[in-house]
């Protein structure tokens, strides 16, 4: 994949992942959304459940569609510094802590 190409899918993938921010958070981007959605689509595409976050959820199918699109990039998004697009980012692993602040946003 070239360059360009890559950075176009990354910016994809970052306004797919800002949308479920807006939708659960009314955020465009939710401060540890990097680390949040990516596993919660892992956890929906996984269980075939819709993951609570905030006031929306994710789908199955969002989850899976977002997961498959970050194993074709072999990374998933977070903001850039400026905050006008979206960067490459490794959520994985999470920190425990980081998973046990996804179980109490969700639960």
């Amino acid at each position: 994949m070239d360059d360009a190409t890559r950075h176009a899918l990354v910016q994809l993938l970052g306004n797919a992942m800002s949308d479920i921010s807006e939708d659960c958070w009314c955020a465009g981007w939710l401060g540890g959304a990097e680390h949040d959605i990516p596993e919660l689509c892992r956890r929906a595409g996984e269980s075939g459940r819709a993951q609570r976050w905030g006031l929306g959820e994710i789908t199955p199918e969002q989850g899976r569609a977002l997961v498959y699109l970050a194993d074709q990039l072999g990374s998933w998004a977070d903001l850039d510094k400026p905050g006008v697009g979206f960067v490459p980012y490794q959520p994985f692993p999470l920190t425990p802590e980081c998973l046990q602040a996804i179980d109490r946003q969700t639960s």
